[in-house]
């Protein structure tokens, strides 16, 4: 990879709150401003501008309903650090899903879409992506997070995200798994303790793997009104937001 010439990295700021300013104006008017917002989101890894602020926007709409904050897919922690900012002003606490040891071994449901890392084939992505565990923690630590306020839940979600133990209730969930198994188990949690105008935004939506597109599928099939989908503008990315129905 060729490295940024200087003048790039220094325009780089800049170029992140020039957009976050015309998408909050034009797109998120009722999106708060917040101190660090932009710094961080100048500092995202695999997750663009556009579709932060989308996540941003359902997180603040939800902030005002009971529960804390789920991130299913933690990396290296960069949306976990932006996350964070966004709530250091409440009372609600923010729960990090992550294996840390790379994505999981895929399902029949995950057939290759979108080869991001020319591999070939589905297979060979088993381990992919793997991210160390402290990572997160020093991002965290950067912006002044208190540890109390955040809890790591490290291994396979199936094994670490159970009932009696796992976060109740949820007012906004970030899922970025990209296999199927891993979402829906995220997507089933997440149906019994959402706040009634909670809202989930499932990441890479109908795209890399077909998993997240028939995990959130089947999810809006088996709940018929109980969720609104709702996809972003075609320049936002790959992702989709659920909304839990007013009855």
């Amino acid at each position: 990879m060729t490295p940024l010439e200087p003048n790039t990295v220094l325009k780089y700021p800049p170029l992140v709150r020039e957009m976050h300013d015309a998408l909050r104006t034009l797109l998120f008017p009722r999106l708060p401003e917040q101190p660090g917002r932009t710094d961080l989101m100048a500092k995202l890894l695999g997750t663009g501008i556009s579709e932060a602020m989308y996540v941003l926007s359902e997180l603040h709409a939800s902030l005002g309903e009971p529960g804390d904050v789920c991130e299913f897919g933690v990396a290296q922690g960069a949306t976990s650090a932006l996350l964070a900012n966004e709530i250091r002003g409440t009372n609600k606490r923010l729960w990090l899903y992550d294996s840390f040891s790379g994505l999981p071994k895929p399902s029949p449901k995950d057939q290759l879409k979108d080869d991001i890392f020319g591999l070939g084939s589905m297979e060979k992505y088993e381990g992919e992506m793997r991210c160390d565990a402290a990572e997160f923690a020093v991002r965290l630590a950067q912006i002044g997070f208190p540890p109390e306020r955040y809890r790591v839940c490290a291994g396979l979600v199936h094994e670490t995200l159970r009932e009696g133990s796992g976060p109740d209730p949820v007012c906004f969930a970030y899922v970025d798994f990209d296999f199927y198994e891993p979402i829906a188990h995220a997507l089933d949690y997440l149906d019994r303790h959402l706040s009634p105008r909670g809202s989930i935004v499932v990441d890479d939506y109908d795209f890399f793997s077909t998993g997240a597109k028939t995990a959130v599928d089947e999810f809006m099939q088996s709940r018929q009104g109980h969720f609104e989908l709702i996809k972003p503008m075609h320049f936002a990315g790959h992702f989709c937001i659920l909304r839990r129905r007013q009855t």
